[in-house]
C-alpha cells in the first residue's frame, strides 16, 4: 500500500482505497449540498409563502397548511370570505377582492392567529402602537389612512379586525367586514 492511498473499512470483509484527492472532492460536494440544504431552509424561514394583510390571495392555501387549520370560502359579491378554523378554536377570515388581494382580516377565539404571519407588512405598524401607550391593556385602536386595525376582548374570548381602506372592493362597506 503507498502512502498516498486511505484505507477504509466498507463492510464485513472487505475494504476500499481512495485517493486524498478522491476523497477532498468528496468532502467538498458534502459541504456545497450541506450549504445548498441550509441555504433552502433557511429562505423558507426567512421568505414564508402565505397571504398576509395586503398580500395576493393566490396563497392564502398556504396559510391553512401553515396554521394547520380548516378551510372554507364563500363568494360573495365582488369578494371572497376564506375562513380558516385554527386547531385552537379561533376563527380567522380573509377577505379577498376580485383582483386577488387579501384586503381585510378578522379573527374570534382563546387566542388570536399568528398576527405576524396574518398582518403581513402591517405587523410593524400594530408592534409600534402596541409598545406606544394607550388607554386599556385589552383593547388596541389604529386608524391610520393606510391601515386600521381594532383588537381586544379577554383571556379565552379575543377578536380582532384590520383592513386597508386603499384595498376595498368599490361599494363595500366597512360594516361588512364581520
Amino acid at each position: 500500500m503507498t502512502s498516498s492511498s486511505v484505507i477504509r473499512w466498507v463492510g464485513k470483509d472487505r475494504t476500499e482505497s481512495r485517493s486524498p484527492a478522491r476523497e477532498s472532492r468528496k468532502r467538498t460536494r458534502h459541504v456545497r449540498a450541506t450549504a445548498l440544504g441550509a441555504a433552502l431552509l433557511a429562505s423558507l424561514v426567512i421568505l414564508p409563502a402565505f397571504a398576509a394583510l395586503g398580500g395576493d390571495a393566490t396563497s392564502v392555501d398556504a396559510d391553512v397548511a401553515k396554521m394547520k387549520g380548516q378551510a372554507r370560502a364563500t363568494a360573495v359579491a365582488g369578494y371572497t370570505v376564506k375562513e380558516i378554523t385554527l386547531p385552537s378554536g379561533t376563527v380567522l377570515r380573509e377577505y379577498i377582492s376580485a383582483e386577488g388581494k387579501v384586503f381585510a382580516v378578522t379573527w374570534r377565539g382563546m387566542t388570536p392567529p399568528d398576527l405576524q404571519q396574518t398582518l403581513g407588512t402591517y405587523f410593524e405598524q400594530f408592534k409600534a402602537a402596541a409598545a406606544a401607550p394607550h388607554a386599556g391593556h385589552h383593547h388596541l385602536s389604529i386608524r391610520q389612512p393606510e391601515f386600521v386595525l381594532s383588537t381586544g376582548g379577554h383571556m379565552r374570548a379575543m377578536t380582532g379586525k384590520a383592513y386597508v381602506p386603499a384595498l376595498l372592493p368599490p361599494g363595500f362597506s366597512v360594516d361588512d367586514i364581520q
